[in-house]
């Protein structure tokens, strides 16, 4: 889970069309007047195609989108078409979350909150900074059941594995031979597309970044190569870019 900015409502969603749709849930509850492609749209655009909450992709190239509404519908329908209430989300997240009042016991708002404030990845699992059971952060992992074992700990533990494997052949390949990374330019090309590519997945955009980033900053063999590259003049401005946005969303104890 990252801190996701938000972006202006649809210019569809005028105050007018607001204020018809919201009376037209009010009389029938079960109508689904949210269910419009240019506020799904603006939601993804929002959040990068990625469910709010666990950071699936959700939309064309993922899972269905559900438009969740934080502050949920049944206790708060005057909020039902209110911008600032709809969040990208997946089915998981949305199904868990269900009609868990946010007013009364809230749980991280990814558009308000910042997750890092509350929440630490540890083991492919999210740990709560305060073991309160009414804290944001254990009241989240609770109501999203974000560390469900066969749902989504084991997809963590797939991504994250194959980002681990991936600097360890990396390491490997310009430890035996870092003096040529100087002299050998296809080398050298080569070993830098591979390390762009790594870090590319730790960005906001990227699905399960906060995962990504978190497991490249605390694997050793991370900085190894940072170091290598480095005393090579491989590392540049834009790797160096690429490692401080990635940092900025790491989820560490």
């Amino acid at each position: 889970m990252i801190k996701i900015k938000r972006l202006p409502k649809p210019t569809q969603l005028t105050d007018s069309v607001k204020k018809s749709l919201t009376e037209e849930f009010k009389k029938d509850t079960k109508k689904v007047v949210w269910n419009k492609k240019y506020i799904k749209k603006q939601l993804l655009k929002m959040s990068h195609n990625k469910c709010s909450y666990c950071e699936c992709s959700i939309g064309k190239s993922g899972r269905e989108v559900h438009v969740d509404h934080f502050k949920p519908k049944k206790q708060y329908p005057d909020l039902v078409m209110e911008w600032e209430n709809l969040l990208p989300a997946c089915a998981h997240c949305n199904k868990k979350k269900s009609d868990h009042d946010t007013g009364k016991n809230p749980i991280i708002n990814p558009a308000e909150d910042n997750p890092k404030e509350y929440l630490y990845f540890k083991n492919y699992r999210y740990h709560s900074r305060s073991l309160v059971k009414e804290d944001k952060g254990m009241t989240t992992l609770d109501v999203l059941d974000l560390n469900n074992s066969t749902e989504k700990v084991i997809d963590r533990y797939e991504i994250g594995n194959q980002i681990q494997e991936g600097l360890k052949d990396l390491y490997d390949e310009i430890d035996e031979q870092r003096d040529l990374l100087k002299s050998n330019t296809r080398m050298c090309n080569r070993v830098y597309r591979k390390c762009t590519g790594i870090l590319q997945q730790a960005l906001p955009t990227s699905q399960y970044a906060a995962l990504i980033a978190t497991v490249i900053h605390i694997d050793p063999y991370y900085y190894q190569i940072k170091l290598i590259l480095e005393e090579a003049e491989v590392w540049d401005s834009e790797l160096q870019k690429l490692h401080d946005d990635s940092a900025q969303i790491i989820l560490t104890e």
